[in-house]
């Protein structure tokens, strides 16, 4: 189509020529055709592909193609380096009525997912699922609004037009609560007067401060004294928390400036954006979920409940002396995984931005220093993420909605001086973040006052502490339940029967010997 109309216009031009000259326009022109069509056609197949990847987040919901889907279930569209590599076209169809589809956990392949009171029929599409079928079979008829606004970019949201409707809603649905109702009136509000919008000027600060520490830290390390080897570990050690953050801040952020900025995190960070973005999403989704948020499946280091006996550990007893230990390895675990998920999935751009981040690190850094800079690292990490979750409502056998189960599972922490203030990241406005993943968190200590706000006028409940009595409250749960007996019939922290690779999951089936398949 592209080619016919250009080739008449241009036949009067080719037929008027003379002998001499005419070979070489025609060619030059017919060049001109051909790249032009070609153009077309790449830009319609792009804008295809697009169509199912541009989403800025690791589980848009594509759009519906006749018989065909992205065959990408673990590609992260988040981090879209190579989005035509994600993006082999395979048929989307069960070979058999019976069949499982593979990440679901039930034989009924009927798939349906509410999104804004109108229910659509996934089930031929949960494959096209650019982060997997296991996101959306979560969501087997259940509501999955809060989740497809919060995650997904505007493309994505976009693509919720083109689902498939499905012809009937499933029996036995809760409908949607009040509080969730006024909750979505209220993001559109916010949406509208500007507060997920970015400040050039916030985020230059969050640069230059991450890039200050860093270059000091990287300065005292060329000092072969031990005092300046020791301040090099605390210096790095923040910078690398800040860098995390803004990883964090990168992975979840949408526009230009946050794809733009996405592959901070390979190169500043040493963590791979697809690998966090997988695994920190789902604890957005599904937080303190027990079996499905990983971010409290930290056994058998540490027990946050009464274990069954078969996945209960001898050193549990001790796990309020030996605490600060596993949380100081929560940068290596992290890395570990980035390395080994960038592999996998022949991430090349990954692959490359973590071996500038160690090539530069260990050129400038001596190995030890650098090693104990992600020890102290960890450390400071850890304590600020698992704080204002692990001590709140833990849902073993519930699936309470998005708004009400962040109000139940998530608290706030109070900073007593401004370089703490700093150094949380954002973490300190926790249940901001869980209920707006995609603001900039500078917009956090504003919006505060109308949390607690919402919160009253929807009998829910606002739990902020300060952070060091907040520190105590995580610190002293370890200590109960390392008292507690097994407790048998006790939920595991990991679901049974499917396989996990992250290196934690690995030393838990080694360790208390959990049936995972390879």
């Amino acid at each position: 189509l592209a080619h016919t109309p250009c080739t008449k216009r241009l036949r009067p031009v080719c037929a008027s020529s003379t002998p001499s000259t005419r070979s070489p326009i025609s060619l030059s022109l017919l060049l001109q055709v051909a790249t032009r069509g070609v153009m077309l056609r790449s830009l319609a197949v792009c804008s295809l592909i697009s169509a199912h990847v541009a989403s800025t987040d690791a589980f848009a919901v594509g759009g519906k193609l006749p018989n065909l889907a992205l065959s990408a279930p673990r590609q992260n569209v988040m981090h879209r380096s190579n989005p035509l590599s994600a993006a082999r076209m395979t048929l989307a169809e069960p070979s058999s009525e019976s069949e499982v589809w593979k990440g679901t956990e039930t034989l009924n392949n009927e798939l349906l997912v509410r999104i804004d009171d109108q229910w659509y029929d996934l089930s031929r599409w949960r494959r096209a699922h650019p982060a997997g079928s296991h996101w959306i079979d979560l969501y087997k008829n259940q509501d999955a609004t809060e989740v497809m606004y919060g995650f997904h970019s505007d493309q994505g949201i976009e693509m919720i037009k083109r689902l498939p409707k499905a012809k009937a809603a499933p029996e036995g649905v809760a409908p949607v609560s009040e509080s969730t109702r006024n909750f979505r009136k209220w993001r559109e509000e916010l949406l509208a007067e500007g507060w997920f919008d970015r400040d050039w000027r916030h985020e230059a600060f969050n640069l230059v401060s991450w890039a200050t520490w860093v270059t000091a830290g990287i300065m005292l390390a060329q000092f072969p004294v031990l005092g300046a080897q020791f301040g090099a570990v605390f210096v790095l050690a923040v910078a690398n928390t800040v860098a995390g953050w803004l990883a964090h801040d990168y992975v979840h952020g949408r526009g230009k400036f946050a794809d733009f900025m996405r592959p901070f995190g390979s190169f500043c960070a040493g963590m791979s954006p697809t690998w966090w973005s997988e695994k920190h999403n789902l604890h957005h989704a599904r937080t303190n979920e027990v079996g499905k948020d990983e971010d409290i499946a930290t056994d058998p280091a540490l027990f946050l409940w009464a274990p069954d006996p078969k996945n209960d550990a001898p050193w549990r007893k001790f796990q309020g002396m030996y605490l600060p230990l596993p949380m100081s390895m929560l940068f290596f675990l992290w890395r570990f995984d980035s390395i080994t998920t960038a592999i996998d999935r022949k991430n090349k751009g990954e692959l490359i931005g973590l071996a500038c981040h160690y090539a530069v690190m260990l050129s400038f850094v001596p190995p030890a220093t650098f090693i104990g800079a992600l020890f102290l690292s960890g450390f400071m990490t850890a304590i600020i993420t698992t704080v204002t979750h692990q001590t709140e409502d833990l849902f073993f056998d519930e699936e309470p909605e998005f708004v009400e189960g962040q109000f139940r599972s998530t608290r706030d922490a109070e900073c007593s001086n401004p370089f703490s203030e700093w150094l949380w990241g954002g973490m300190q406005y926790q249940l901001e973040h869980h209920l707006f993943p995609t603001m900039p968190r500078y917009k956090y200590p504003a919006l505060v006052p109308r949390v607690k706000a919402f919160a009253e006028e929807n009998n829910l409940s606002f739990r902020v502490t300060p952070e060091f009595p907040l520190l105590k409250r995580n610190v002293d749960l370890y200590h109960k339940v390392a008292t507690l007996p097994p407790a048998p019939g006790a939920k595991g922290s990991r679901p049974e029967g499917v396989a996990r690779t992250d290196v934690t999951s690995i030393v838990a089936n080694v360790a208390v010997g959990t049936k995972t398949p390879p």
